[in-house]
């Protein structure tokens, strides 16, 4: 088949065709029709326009000639540039004339997945009762990508030089990891473990709690939670998940207790013994496990594929056998899980790198990290970002507070955190730390930060969220600490003055508004401002959030005009309080 391809492009005598487990959702997005690979558990986005979809369905049934379908369509680019994405994601084949068998289907998903492997986040599993901290670490850096780290043992205390190990060599940015968890059932521990656990960026499972709430307090939680460790229950929950009665006692219980989220394990063949499960029985399940998401912030069904691994950033751990019953539970799960992504995702909202997100306020005119005595924080100091998204102020506020010091940036959507996380990995942060959560219920104790911010979140406040999200950044900041909300006022257009643009006219009275709380007194207020170039000449693609990846990217092309040319003016108001 190597014949096929010259230069890095198919040749017109290549034969192509869909992966058989590749369907297109009966649902559309945003204009977007939905792909799902059922094998990869992955989806793509088909966006509007005029015979994308038509084009894409004519691949899958049996292997279709590149020749007769450049001659079938007029734009030939886009043709390549399709076939390429679907290609690269493993939805497409290079086949022969006739269909592929069963063994010659298999052979292709591997070189597919050959294909996909690098650019991959890998989960390794580590039992600390039988590896090493150098064996550890040899497999993390055999990973072509920063992998995700599962540690696993029967009593944290017994593994506190391994913890402390890994720990030293991720702080001296010598084990780059994605994300690491430890999952245990005993959660003894001394000061050294917690320390080790805040410095590796380790969020601890406890295992084996029972649904929907344990009778007795769990040793050991309420004081790794103290010290500021991400805390999830892992749970198997019965059929009464469905039960909204049932699921308020679960989120009572997980708020009490401060922890950060809920890991549930659904077993299909528990849930529903016998045949018979129907479609709706398996959507009334994720539907409660999304209410309990809605309350609580971060719940996850951890035996179901994960947001990664839909958006294709992540490989899958599907299990090589599965019951009727579990198999229909899983694809039922990707079919309802890939349209809520995708819905996730705006024009204009945030920007993709790092490098482009520079430009929304650049940080030699932001103000907090410019001035960390408006916050009182210092090496050591340890401050919540709320709403954190990409993790832009999260990692400005890092070189504040130092190796000992923590950032805890907290963000609704786990694939934002997570594309957060990955950015902060790449970049080499390790006093950084990235949660799932609500701004109205932060996933942290009382009493547990130096400082909190809130940086310019417009639907905070479009939500009526403002003040539940100032309560409760002052409930988490200790006494004397200080809280610090910002948003824009106001964007001027330099060459048109008179035609000012504000998201709230009333922004000023709504956050005067929210501080006017017993426990805060205002300390300072400042109005403050930068100039922002035009966006003419930028590529559009850089400035759109998508997390599904698409066939072909209607935005690549580059800003020509904007409704108001040249340089905008804008002007920020930063309120900061302190707590009483």
């Amino acid at each position: 088949m190597n014949s096929a391809i010259t230069n890095g492009a198919l040749s017109n005598d290549a034969f192509v065709m869909l992966d058989a487990a590749v369907e297109v959702l009966g649902c559309e997005v945003a204009g977007h029709r939905l792909l799902c690979h059922r094998d990869l558990e992955v989806g793509m986005a088909v966006p509007p326009g005029d015979g994308l979809s038509d084009f894409v369905t004519t691949l899958a049934d049996k292997p279709v000639k590149v020749g007769a379908l450049r001659e079938t369509y007029d734009d030939e680019h886009l043709i390549d540039t399709m076939l390429a994405a679907l290609r690269q994601h493993g939805f497409l084949h290079l086949t022969s004339e006739a269909a592929p068998l069963a063994d010659e289907l298999a052979q292709l998903r591997r070189m597919a997945e050959e294909l996909r492997r690098p650019s991959l986040c890998r989960t390794l599993v580590f039992n600390l009762d039988g590896a090493s901290a150098d064996e550890i670490r040899a497999d993390v850096e055999a990973e072509p990508s920063a992998p995700e780290l599962q540690l696993r043992c029967a009593r944290l205390d017994d593994h506190g030089a391994t913890v402390a190990q890994l720990a030293r060599w991720r702080q001296e940015d010598d084990l780059r990891l994605h994300n690491a968890t430890v999952q245990t059932a005993d959660l003894s521990h001394g000061p050294a473990v917690v320390e080790s656990l805040l410095r590796l960026g380790a969020a601890v499972i406890v295992e084996g709690v029972a649904w929907p709430a344990p009778e007795h307090a769990i040793a050991g939680v309420d004081a790794l939670a103290r010290a500021g460790v991400p805390m999830h229950a892992l749970m198997a929950p019965n059929r009464s998940l469905i039960d909204a009665a049932t699921r308020v006692r679960a989120v009572a219980w997980a708020k009490s207790a401060f922890l950060t989220g809920l890991w549930l394990e659904l077993d299909a063949d528990e849930l529903w013994p016998g045949a018979g499960a129907t479609t709706d029985e398996f959507l009334g399940v994720f539907e409660a496990v999304r209410a309990l998401e809605e309350a609580l912030g971060d719940v996850r069904i951890v035996n179901l594929p994960s947001d990664e691994v839909l958006l294709g950033n992540a490989t899958s751990s599907s299990p090589a056998t599965l019951s009727d019953t579990a198999r229909r539970f899983r694809v039922a799960y990707l079919r309802w899980r890939l349209p809520l992504l995708k819905a996730s995702e705006g024009d204009n909202t945030f920007s993709q790198t790092p490098e482009v997100e520079e430009k929304l306020v650049r940080l030699q005119e932001d103000l907090l990290p410019n001035h960390p005595e408006l916050l009182g924080i210092g090496p050591g100091s340890v401050v919540v970002d709320v709403c954190g998204g990409n993790g832009r102020v999260a990692r400005r506020l890092s070189p504040l507070v130092g190796h000992d010091g923590l950032v805890i940036s907290v963000e609704l959507l786990r694939c934002v955190s997570d594309r957060a996380r990955r950015f902060a990995c790449e970049r080499g942060f390790t006093n950084l730390q990235f949660r799932t959560g609500l701004a109205q219920r932060l996933p942290l104790p009382d009493a547990a930060a130096d400082a909190a911010v809130n940086e310019w979140t417009g639907a905070i406040w479009q939500l009526g969220l403002g003040a539940p999200m100032v309560a409760e950044m002052a409930r988490v900041v200790r006494r004397g600490g200080r809280i610090a909300v910002t948003h824009r006022l106001v964007r001027l257009a330099l060459n048109t003055l008179s035609r000012p643009w504000a998201q709230f006219d009333d922004i000023y009275a709504l956050m005067q508004s929210a501080f006017a709380r017993p426990e805060l007194t205002i300390v300072a207020e400042r109005v403050w401002g930068q100039t922002v170039s035009t966006l003419v000449g930028e590529k559009a693609t850089a400035w759109r959030k998508h997390y599904l990846p698409r066939v072909v990217n209607p935005f690549d092309v580059t800003y020509t005009h904007e409704e108001d040319p040249g340089p905008h003016a804008d002007v920020f108001l930063t309120i900061i309080a302190e707590r009483r």
